[in-house]
């Protein structure tokens, strides 16, 4: 990334500065040891020139260590972000066409950081100068999630006029934290001492206690009373003045220093201060009839605070304090004469490039309508090429509300920089806005260039605002309207049509989009296109169910596209999570263990709802599978907050949904339909009130429907639980949703099953292995293993030699047979095949007794202090245990197995 002037350098010192060994020494060694140093002091306090001698020392000894001023742009840290990246050697940078990609969420940068780090085991020194200038949420978030990281190769050096809104505390009190404060930076005698030998060689006598008492050792209020003193100032004046002000000692010293100085070196000083920053030809533009070489020696010999940029460029700029005295003198200038200067220095800035600063000439000089044209001029590369949104929208907020409404450029400008910075609501309604212009003729006349580009972004908007009913319209609409156009831009399109319908369970529209989407980028020339068309189609054949296609699809795409600058890290991940969601399908749980690993800290980049949702889930299913629900079930919690702010409500059901079943697959029955009684509260976006008709996308009908179908069977409402899964079953298959049919047809098993009615239940026991055979689909099964046992066992007992194909159906079962656990039953002798399918727990062994006893649900309950729900829930498992399906059975079993009451 290009950065500005002096951004990642530290300036030139003079060389009248005085050596702070202490502080420096104590730096050098805070900086190895500690996670954060913090300075924070008023303007004035040094803090620049104590970090570059920092810096410098750090350099001397060899050490690892970057620079990084802050300005007002940083308040979205996307520079910021790129450049500690940079510093920390992480891979998957930023890319160079990812236009069309988000600004990433701190906890992607900094995981990314934290991993470069890691890999490359190098102690690296950040300093961060002003960032009271950068300081904002989205900024504070950064360093928060940096620190959190807790790397001990990351060292943070960052100096602020005011305390930061990160976290602080708590690091300090464990040590973690030096801080250094006013009264750390404020001279010492002996520095005032030095100070003064180098500003006034001669002795003049001065009364360098009284100096020190009366400015409190602020640096800054020393060297202006020093060099006034050098100019002829009266020593006990100005000890005099000084002790009966307050806020304004620097003013009035400035006053006097200047007071002192040749009229043509005041007059340059007061015509170049409104520049923030300033070189010869810049100075010669304001200042014609000057000899700016000479004013700019006289300046850096009398030491005025002037400060070089960078020691290879001719660019400099004044000490912020002495700076805002200049600024006041500048004001007292005719408004003819400013206007004058500014508009100089804004020709200057146009015909060099400088269209930022020239905007902000125009706009100080009070020609708006210049400063909208250069804008207009600035703003694709601004917003599309740099990704410097936070540049835009601050020049964007001087300009007149009305002035912007109707100059559709700007507006439509603005509704990207509101979308790459995810504030799809904001976008979508500039969009409105910029319909509305076309519509009413007002503004400037749209051409069909930007007509199409607008089209292009109010169904991007939707899309990401997962609003899926207008996606698909807007989507078809775009599509059919433009035939001709970019192909990166169609294929975008047409992958908002496949996610959209895949919202409405929708394939057959989902699969001839895609095809759309894969002829139009095979046309273009992104890396980052062919990446997202592949996971857009990866998440297509995960609903279908075909994890196998999913992997062949990415296995297609190629091995090496990750490692080009032109494949940004956020796709990558996508792509790895979706891989996990398939590997994960086919029981390759280690392959997807790995993939999750590496990929969890970057959950929340993948852009989408429905592309989120297989990478929540693989994660989710994974630690359950690998660690236990619990486990899983914390992760879920951690997870909620980060991704319901990157995403729309929808996917904070999906984890509710997920929730659920991590619970009902742990037997925790009660929590379960706690949890499934509350997953109706969240209301998805892209779902229609009740007033408007269907309350429910289908895609979110259709998880309710497997809560309300698991409530069912743990409820022994079999009847519900039947009517619910019938309808599943015939949406699902005839919709080509395989993975849901079979998770639709195991459960319609288990409630054949648990009626007493074996003959259907295998029946859609292997109904559900025929759809899972040929497509891999192994850990649905696992997943749901307490289910499934008495199941396997029933249909391996009872299996139809006669069947279609009989040996692939019988490889699948036994394979289901070694990942559950279970020995095979084939040839055992009957009293075998009846004998428990997995040791009894201790609460189980209780429930026997119990029925034995001839106890009823009610007073088992109550002899166990629990609810007759969970007793039901309790025998409903035991049964499955003991290969039964009702009280009568499950009494005479126990009592032939010799499971007598104790």
């Amino acid at each position: 990334m290009n950065y500005p002037r002096g951004k990642t350098t530290p300036p030139v010192s003079g060389n009248d500065l005085i050596s702070r060994d202490a502080l420096i020494d104590q730096l050098l060694t805070d900086v190895q040891s500690k996670e954060l140093i913090l300075a924070v002091a008023p303007a004035g306090y040094g803090k620049t020139v104590l970090l570059t001698s920092l810096y410098q020392a750090l350099r001397s000894a060899q050490k690892e260590v970057c620079w990084y001023n802050c300005d007002r742009t940083d308040v979205v840290p996307r520079k910021l972000a790129a450049f500690l990246l940079e510093a920390s050697g992480a891979d998957g940078g930023l890319a160079d066409d990812d236009s069309l990609g988000l600004e990433a969420s701190a906890a992607l940068f900094a995981g990314l950081i934290d991993a470069g780090l890691e890999n490359s085991k190098t102690h690296v020194a950040v300093i961060l100068e002003n960032y009271h200038l950068a300081q904002s949420h989205e900024t504070d978030a950064l360093i928060e999630a940096l620190l959190s990281t807790e790397s001990p190769y990351l060292h943070l050096v960052i100096s602020s006029r005011v305390k930061p809104g990160f976290a602080t505390r708590k690091r300090m009190l464990a040590g973690r934290v030096a801080e250094l404060r006013v009264r750390d930076l404020a001279f010492t005698k002996s520095e005032l001492g030095a100070l003064a030998r180098s500003v006034i060689p001669d002795d003049y006598g001065v009364d360098l206690g009284g100096v020190l008492e009366r400015t409190e050792g602020w640096p800054v209020a020393i060297r202006l009373f020093l060099l006034a003193l050098k100019e002829g100032a009266d020593t006990k004046r100005l000890l005099e003045e000084i002790s009966s002000r307050d806020a304004d000692v620097a003013e009035y010293l400035s006053e006097e220093v200047l007071r002192g100085l040749p009229g043509e070196v005041r007059d340059f000083l007061v015509a170049t201060c409104f520049l923030e920053q300033f070189n010869h030809a810049l100075c010669e533009a304001v200042a014609p009839n000057t000899d700016v070489a000479y004013m700019i020696e006289q300046v850096q010999h009398n030491n005025l605070f002037i400060v070089r940029l960078e020691s290879d460029s001719g660019w400099f700029r004044y000490h912020p304090i002495f700076r805002q005295y200049l600024l006041n003198q500048f004001e007292s200038l005719s408004r003819q004469e400013q206007t004058r200067m500014r508009r100089a220095a804004g020709h200057w800035y146009e015909a060099n490039d400088h269209l930022a600063e020239a905007i902000d000439m125009a706009l100080l000089s009070g020609d708006a309508d210049q400063a909208r044209s250069l804008l207009a001029r600035l703003a694709p590369e601004l917003v599309s090429v740099r990704g410097d949104l936070a540049t835009f929208l601050q020049l964007l907020s001087r300009f007149p509300r009305g002035m912007i409404e109707n100059d559709s450029t700007l507006l439509y400008w603005q509704a990207w920089a509101m979308f790459f910075a995810r504030r799809y609501r904001e976008a979508a309604g500039l969009v409105a806005s910029l319909h509305r212009n076309t519509q009413i003729g007002n503004g400037e006349e749209i051409d069909e260039g930007l007509r199409n580009q607008i089209g292009l972004l109010d169904t991007l908007s939707a899309t990401f605002m997962d609003d899926m009913v207008s996606a698909r319209r807007a989507a078809s609409d775009w599509l059919s309207a433009n035939p001709g156009v970019d192909p990166f831009d169609r294929a975008t399109v047409a992958c908002s049509l496949v996610l959209s319908s895949l919202a409405f369970l929708d394939l057959p529209t989902a699969r001839r989009a895609f095809d759309l989407a894969q002829r139009a980028i095979a046309d273009s020339d992104s890396a980052y296109g062919m990446a997202w068309v592949c996971g857009i189609g990866m998440t297509m054949d995960l609903v279908a169910g075909e994890p196998q296609q999913a992997l062949a699809r990415l296995e297609a795409l190629g091995t090496g596209w990750s490692d080009t600058p032109k494949a940004p890290s956020n796709i990558s991940s996508t792509l790895a999570l979706l891989a996990a969601a398939a590997h994960y399908h086919l029981g390759q749980v280690e392959s997807a263990e790995v993939l999750v690993g590496e990929n969890l800290h970057m959950l929340a980049e993948h852009g989408v709802s429905e592309t989120a949702a297989f990478g929540l889930a693989a994660c989710l299913r994974v630690t359950a599978f690998k660690s236990g629900a619990s486990d899983a079930l914390t992760l879920a919690r951690k997870m909620e907050s980060g991704l319901t702010k990157a995403y729309a409500p929808r996917l904070a059901f999906t984890l509710r949904y997920e929730r659920v079943l991590l619970l009902f697959r742990a037997g925790r029955n009660e929590e379960a339909i706690e949890e499934a009684s509350s997953i109706t509260e969240v209301q998805p976006l892209g779902e229609r009130r009740e007033a408007e008709g269907d309350a429910d996308l289908p895609s979110v009908k259709e998880l309710r429907q497997i809560v309300s179908a698991r409530v069912a069977i743990a409820d022994q409402a079999w009847n519900e639980a039947q009517r619910i899964l019938t309808g599943l079953i015939n949406t699902a298959r005839h919709g080509g949703r395989n993975l849901r049919l079979v998770q639709a047809l195991i459960l319609k098993a288990a409630v054949h099953y648990n009626q007493g009615d074996s003959v259907k239940a295998v029946r859609t026991f292997l109904d559900a292995v025929a759809v899972a055979r040929d497509r891999g689909l192994i850990q649905i099964f696992v997943d749901d293993a307490q289910m499934c046992r008495p199941l396997v066992a029933a249909a391996v007992a009872g299996f139809d030699q006669s069947s279609p194909s009989p040996a692939k159906e019988l490889d699948f079962l036994q394979g289901l047979q070694e990942h559950l656990g279970l020995e095979s039953q084939i040839a055992k002798i009957e009293d075998e095949l009846h004998a428990p399918l997995e040791p009894l727990t201790a609460r189980e062994k209780l429930m026997v007794d119990l029925l034995l006893a001839g106890l009823r649900n009610r007073e088992i309950a109550g002899r166990l202090s629990m609810s007759e729900a969970t007793v039901k829930w309790h025998l409903y498992n035991l049964y499955s245990k003991l290969g039964v399906n009702n009280r009568t059975a499950a009494i005479h079993r126990a009592r032939s197995l010799g499971l007598t009451a104790n």
